[in-house]
């Protein structure tokens, strides 16, 4: 942004355009605190597709839409689900993210979230649960995978919520959890055996981009 040039750009156009959530994830998750970056609206599209429409968005409804179809929307923990936590490092992410956060590298504490995210869109396709769905001789595995996803994104939630509090609030209400959403509550296992999900509503539609604006 430059006084000389008069290419500032309005934060109060740009929220009422994308929403204020959208817009704190982008300049919190991809520009680095202290360093000079680049603004771009094409960018902060590409994020708020990429990390949120298409990753946590999509988590969040394809985990409720399958313990809806295969559970009746009712979770049952066992050790397996915690397991299934501990693998790809996703423990470790929920570890580091308070140590960024310390160092207001906030960026970094996103990308730990995320990246929770991430993992588990990685771990639905790895486990197949609509396989497993269809053996009886798989149906505690089952349960605890759909138990891990749903407390994965309970987690993800509380670890969003300093930068996007309304998107936190509404992974917790889809979630039927009204628990404390403190980094304090941030541990395996919080939601409880024969817990109820709610229903699946889209937290994260995509930005359509107008075709003559690409």
């Amino acid at each position: 942004m430059s006084k000389s040039l008069g290419n500032v750009v309005d934060p109060d156009v740009l929220a009422d355009k994308y929403g204020a959530e959208a817009l704190r994830y982008y300049l919190m998750s991809d520009i680095a605190t202290g360093r000079d970056a680049d603004f771009s609206e094409e960018r902060l599209i590409e994020r708020f597709n990429s990390d949120l429409a298409n990753s946590l968005g999509n988590l969040l409804n394809r985990t409720l839409s399958m313990t809806q179809k295969f559970r009746d929307g009712r979770l049952k923990p066992d050790d397996q689900a915690q397991e299934f936590f501990q693998q790809h490092d996703i423990s470790e992410a929920v570890r580091l993210y308070p140590k960024f956060s310390e160092k207001f590298e906030i960026s970094r504490s996103l990308e730990m979230a995320l990246g929770i995210a991430r993992i588990c869109n990685i771990q639905i396709q790895e486990q197949a649960p609509w396989a497993l769905a269809k053996d009886p001789a798989q149906s505690e595995k089952l349960d605890a995978f759909l138990y891990h996803l749903a407390e994965s994104l309970r987690i993800i939630a509380i670890l969003i919520s300093p930068v996007m509090p309304k998107a936190a609030a509404g992974i917790f209400e889809q979630l039927n959890w009204n628990g404390p959403m403190t980094l304090a509550e941030a541990t395996w296992g919080k939601l409880p055996d024969g817990h109820q999900l709610g229903k699946p509503t889209p937290l994260f539609p995509r930005i359509e981009v107008p075709k003559e604006a690409e």
